[in-house]
């Protein structure tokens, strides 16, 4: 597959090995600090993947690290199938390595790996109201979900984040097919 590892700007971007699973966490801390800053600040103070949770992404092919060119790690994605589609559970990136284009960048390699293993779309939840949340995916091309058009899977994954105690009504489902193109 040609997705195994793409240089980008100084980066690395490329599959997580099981021994760097342990240090996401800790990014993941990090880049929600910004949540405080937002219209949902509670964020900020949600829990962080755990390391078995990350294991089941990394079973499925789907946590991929962007690593500077001193090998340390910048960012990371997670992805799994979701109703027979891709959905992209998470982009973070460090603050240190912010505001560089590096979480787009992440994503066209899922993007592009989402193609290659033949998935119709990419999903994904989202806050409405946080500008690097919904308003920037639509600037990347994915549209808001209608309520019909969200499928039994995703719809498991509203009400765990619901059950989790973010709030339903700023929260929505959104997709890209993949033969879409990008917003300005």
């Amino acid at each position: 597959m040609q997705t195994e590892a793409t240089p980008w700007r100084g980066y690395t971007l490329r599959r997580a090995q099981f021994e760097e699973l342990a240090v996401l966490p800790e990014i993941e801390h990090l880049a929600a600090q910004q949540f405080l800053q937002s219209a949902q600040p509670f964020a900020a103070q949600l829990p962080e993947q755990t390391l078995e949770q990350l294991q089941e992404y990394q079973r499925q092919g789907g946590v991929w690290v962007a690593a500077s060119a001193e090998g340390d790690l910048a960012a990371f994605a997670l992805c799994k199938e979701v109703d027979g589609m891709a959905y992209l559970a998470e982009i973070d990136v460090h603050p240190a390595h912010a505001r560089q284009g590096l979480g787009r960048a992440l994503f066209e390699v899922l993007k592009r790996q989402a193609r290659e293993r033949g998935y119709p779309a990419v999903l994904l939840t989202t806050f409405r109201d946080v500008p690097w949340n919904a308003p920037n995916y639509e600037r990347w091309g994915f549209r808001i979900m209608r309520d019909d058009e969200v499928g039994p899977e995703l719809r498991g994954i509203r009400e765990h984040e619901t059950q989790a105690g973010l709030p339903p009504a700023s929260r929505v489902c959104m997709v890209l097919a993949l033969d879409a193109k990008p917003g300005p």
